[in-house]
């Protein structure tokens, strides 16, 4: 078994403002615990993982290239493989976020070594 907290584990921030830590990470999928400070954006980008979400608190907006999301604690995503997407938070809080996205994000795991 492999064990950590959301403080403990390690993690990067890909822009600033956004704070991904690798709170699980397998041969099939990578969890994580991401922290969007208000006013950050994950500008629009893609990858080749499935990718699900869910909103434990704060506010955003996730959009794909077909439909835009009002997020709230409890909205819940999938987004396909290659699907383009970005979030941004919308209110004073930070956006807290649990994230799995399968396959395996290796190249997450890179960058928190």
């Amino acid at each position: 078994m492999q064990d950590t907290t959301w403080e403990k584990a390690p993690s990067f921030e890909p822009v600033p403002g956004v704070k991904i830590s690798v709170i699980g990470n397998g041969m099939h999928a990578t969890q994580c615990y991401i922290v969007i400070q208000p006013g950050a954006v994950v500008d629009w980008h893609s990858h080749p993982h499935e990718q699900m979400g869910t909103l434990l608190s704060g506010a955003g907006e996730l959009s794909t290239r077909a439909k835009k999301v009002k997020a709230k604690p409890g909205a819940a995503w999938f987004l396909s493989p290659n699907e383009e997407h970005k979030f941004e938070t919308t209110g004073k809080e930070p956006a807290v976020i649990i994230e799995t996205f399968a396959p395996a994000r290796t190249d997450y795991v890179i960058k928190v070594r």
